[in-house]
């Protein structure tokens, strides 16, 4: 069984490749962006605001799964792994907004 430490460990670590993928993604899309229709630029942008609201959200669960008691760090797990499920989903949408054209 993973323990507390590890588990956080790899969370911050996927969260932050995540981000990282995010920034260069990001780039290359607002630049796409400048070339499209408003209505198609609005919508990326609520799939981007999306994404930094699931953004906001695991940060605040990777806290409290850092500042839990080992016992409590068991319950704050699947709600870390919940929020990561949600922003995973979010930073495919956003990031696939322009490939479905």
């Amino acid at each position: 069984m993973i323990d507390k430490d590890e588990l956080l460990a790899q969370m911050k670590k996927k969260y932050d490749d995540l981000n990282y993928r995010w920034n260069i993604e990001r780039n290359k899309l607002e630049a796409k962006a400048q070339h499209e229709s408003a209505d198609v630029i609005k919508k990326f942008e609520e799939k981007r605001e999306t994404f930094r609201q699931y953004q906001a959200q695991m940060k605040d669960k990777l806290k409290a799964l850092d500042a839990a008691g080992e016992s409590a760090w068991d319950d704050l797990k699947g709600g870390a792994d919940e929020a990561w499920k949600a922003l995973s989903t979010a930073f495919d949408k956003a990031t696939g907004h322009f490939k479905k054209k």
